[in-house]
């Protein structure tokens, strides 16, 4: 998904729904611009999560037993990826709850 596209998306949002909430939050690496509404089936978050491409993964490991294994991730500085996440309030785990891509493109 693209910057402008999720634009879109926030203004129909913003439009339609009644929004509740809207802040940044710092993901390591990343940031996520969030949207908090009521919509039809409860509160709902929609996520647009912006994080630097993966260019590699280092592991290091022992082969002595009880060692520790390592991983380095190493990420572009200048080429990022970025998409969106929607959630639901689930009243009944009092958390929120990943809509699939299938059953988001039946909204």
């Amino acid at each position: 998904m693209t910057e402008e596209r999720w634009q879109d998306v926030k203004q129909l949002i913003n439009s339609t729904f009644t929004v509740k909430d809207e802040y940044e939050e710092d993901l390591d690496p990343g940031m996520a611009e969030v949207i908090e509404f009521e919509g039809p089936q409860g509160l709902i978050q929609a996520k647009f999560v912006t994080k630097p491409r993966l260019l590699d993964k280092k592991t290091s490991y022992s082969n002595r037993a009880g060692s520790d294994v390592k991983v380095d991730y190493i990420f572009s500085k200048d080429d990022f990826s970025s998409h969106l996440e929607v959630y639901i309030w689930s009243e009944a785990k009092n958390s929120w709850e990943k809509i699939d891509e299938e059953v988001l493109a039946n909204f």
